[in-house]
C-alpha cells in the first residue's frame, strides 16, 4: 500500500475514533481510568502526529507543524461542540485547552527534531 493512502487512512480511522469517544455517554474502564485531561492531551497529541505526518512532505515542517496543530484544535472544538446534542455529556473548556496543550506539544517536539534529524542530514 502507498504510504501516504496509508497516513490518510490512519488519519480518518483516528478521527473516527476521537469522535465516537467524545460522543458515547459510558466510557469503558480502561479509558476512564486515567485522568480525564491527560487523555484528552494524549489523544489529542497523537491526531497531531498523525497530521503532521500527512502534511510535512507537501508543506514543509514548519507549515505541517502549524496546521496540524490547528486542525486538531479545531477537530477537538467539533467534537466539544457535537456533544451540546449529546444530553450525557457536557462541553468543557478544559478539555479543549488540554487538548490545545497536547496538540502544540507534540507538534512543537516534531518541528524540533525533524529540524535535527535534517541537519544531521545535511553534514
Amino acid at each position: 500500500m502507498d504510504p501516504r493512502r496509508l497516513v490518510i487512512a490512519a488519519n480518518v480511522v483516528y478521527a473516527a475514533i476521537l469522535l465516537t469517544l467524545g460522543l458515547i455517554s459510558d466510557l469503558p474502564q480502561a479509558v476512564s481510568a486515567v485522568p480525564d485531561l491527560v487523555a484528552h492531551a494524549a489523544a489529542y497529541a497523537i491526531q497531531a502526529v498523525l497530521l503532521f505526518m500527512l502534511l510535512i512532505p507537501s508543506t514543509g515542517r514548519g507549515k505541517a507543524a502549524l496546521f496540524s496543530a490547528l486542525g486538531a484544535v479545531i477537530f477537538g472544538g467539533l467534537v466539544e461542540a457535537l456533544q451540546l446534542f449529546q444530553p450525557a455529556r457536557t462541553v468543557e473548556i478544559r478539555d479543549l485547552a488540554a487538548n490545545a496543550v497536547g496538540a502544540a506539544t507534540a507538534t512543537f517536539i516534531l518541528y524540533l527534531a525533524t529540524g535535527v534529524f535534517a541537519a544531521g542530514a545535511n553534514k
